[in-house]
C-alpha cells in the first residue's frame, strides 16, 4: 500500500512539474507574436511584457533572441529600432541576470543609437552575476510561430533568411531585392506589384521653422505581407515626391497597419 501510495505522490509531482514548464495562455500569446509579426507586432508584444513584469524565462527566451535577430534591422527602419527598444525595456525589467550578457553584446553591435541607450539602460537594472547566460541561437524562434509550443533550435533554423519573395494574388512575385534606395515611387510601382497595405505619416520636421528645402515632411511605407516593407520620404514638400530610403526584408510581416 505504502509503495502505491509513493507511486501515486510520485505522478502527481510529475504533473504539477509538467504544468509549470508549460506556456500559460498569456506566455503562448507573447511568444506567437513575437515569433509571427512585423515590428509592429514585435513592440506591441514587448510593451505587455514590459508593462505586466512576465518574467516566464521561455516567453523573455524568445524576446532575446528576436532582438538579437532584428538588431541589424534597427539601422533601416525605425519600426524596427522602436521594437528592439521594447525588447531591450522588457528583459531589463524581468530582473534576471540571464539577461545581461545578450543586451550588452547588443549594445556593442551595430544598431540605431535611440534603441542602444535602452538596451544600455535596460543592462544596467540588471545583475551582473546569477544563472546561465542566454545563448543567442539557442531558441527556434519560427517554431513558435501560429501558436507553435517551441522546439530547440537547429543549424537550419539559425541560418539567416534568404531574400523574400513572394507571389500576391496577381501573381507577379514582390522581389525586394529590385528595389535600391533613392528609387521614386513610381519606379517601385512599375517594379513591383501593389502593397498589401500602406500607411503615410507626417514627421516632425514640419514644425522646424529653419526646414528651408520642405525636406523629409512625410514618410510613405508600402507593406507587403510576407515578405517586408519598403520605406519612402517626400524628399521635398515643393515637388512631392517620395523616394525609397529603406527595403526591409521581413518574412514575418503581417501586412497590416
Amino acid at each position: 500500500m505504502r509503495t502505491k501510495l509513493l507511486s501515486l505522490t510520485g505522478v502527481a509531482l510529475l504533473c504539477v512539474a509538467g504544468n509549470a514548464l508549460a506556456l500559460d495562455q498569456s506566455g503562448q500569446r507573447y511568444t506567437t507574436m513575437l515569433a509571427s509579426g512585423g515590428p509592429g507586432t514585435i513592440s506591441s508584444a514587448a510593451q505587455d511584457i514590459f508593462n505586466t513584469g512576465m518574467k516566464d524565462p521561455e516567453v523573455l527566451d524568445v524576446a532575446a533572441q528576436v532582438l538579437v535577430d532584428i538588431g541589424p534591422k534597427t539601422l533601416l527602419s525605425r519600426d524596427f529600432a522602436d521594437a528592439a527598444a521594447w525588447l531591450c525595456k522588457a528583459l531589463g525589467i524581468s530582473g534576471n541576470a540571464r539577461y545581461r550578457p545578450v543586451l550588452e553584446t547588443v549594445v556593442k553591435s551595430d544598431i540605431n543609437r535611440k534603441t542602444r541607450s535602452h538596451c544600455d539602460k535596460s543592462a544596467d537594472m540588471l545583475p551582473k552575476n546569477g544563472g546561465d547566460a542566454f545563448v543567442p541561437g539557442s531558441v527556434n524562434v519560427d517554431s513558435y510561430k501560429d501558436g507553435g509550443k517551441g522546439k530547440p533550435a537547429t543549424a537550419a533554423s539559425t541560418k539567416p533568411a534568404a531574400a523574400a519573395k513572394a507571389a500576391p494574388a496577381s501573381g507577379k512575385p514582390v522581389d525586394l531585392s529590385l528595389v535600391k534606395e533613392g528609387m521614386s515611387q513610381q519606379e517601385v510601382d512599375d517594379l513591383l506589384p501593389a502593397p498589401t497595405a500602406q500607411t503615410t505619416h507626417m514627421t516632425g520636421k514640419q514644425f522646424q521653422p529653419f526646414n528651408f528645402g520642405a525636406r523629409d515632411l512625410q514618410r510613405l511605407k508600402y507593406l507587403y505581407k510576407g515578405v517586408g516593407h519598403i520605406e519612402f520620404s517626400m524628399k521635398s514638400g515643393y515637388n512631392g515626391i517620395f523616394r525609397v530610403i529603406a527595403v526591409v526584408p521581413d518574412p514575418n510581416e503581417t501586412g497590416y497597419p
